[in-house]
């Protein structure tokens, strides 16, 4: 049962909700594998064989849910749109892009994560700004590390 006073709390927080910042499907809304596959074959139809093929076996491993991690994933792999084609590329590099790929989407899924907490806690209309997120980022990191030692 809600009292009075909690509900007027509750509207008073809620107002203006409707007006908050909020990013679009691309950056958030998790699609299916095969959904994935259509987005790499339509997208990135221009890139090279080897950064298709590790774009692929990201999806595969499930290390990319969203279109934005596709692209970030992409965005990582550019250099070896240049690989030498006579130059061998093995399992241990495959190995290496992986990880890579890993890094930048778990840090941008942070990234995200704290841009979507300043945006409920100061219930902002505009995206906050990049060196705003970072500092609120490290903050939570201090805070943590306070916690475990």
């Amino acid at each position: 049962m809600v009292d009075a006073i909690t509900s007027h709390v509750i509207l008073n927080y809620n107002k203006g909700v409707e007006n908050m910042y909020k990013r679009d499907q691309h950056y958030n809304e998790k699609i299916s594998t095969e959904n994935l596959y259509k987005e790499l074959d339509t997208h990135y139809n221009g890139e090279t064989d080897l950064v298709r093929n590790l774009m692929s076996y990201a999806i595969t491993d499930e290390l990319i849910e969203t279109r934005h991690e596709l692209s970030c994933a992409n965005e990582e792999l550019w250099c070896l749109n240049d690989w030498p084609e006579g130059e061998g590329f093995g399992s241990s590099d495959r190995s290496e892009y992986l990880r890579r790929i890993k890094e930048t989407v778990a840090f941008e899924r942070k990234f995200l994560q704290a841009e979507n907490e300043l945006v409920q806690i100061n219930k902002l209309e505009e995206s906050p700004k990049n060196d705003t997120v970072r500092a609120y980022m490290k903050m939570n990191d201090k805070l943590k590390e306070g916690m475990v030692a």
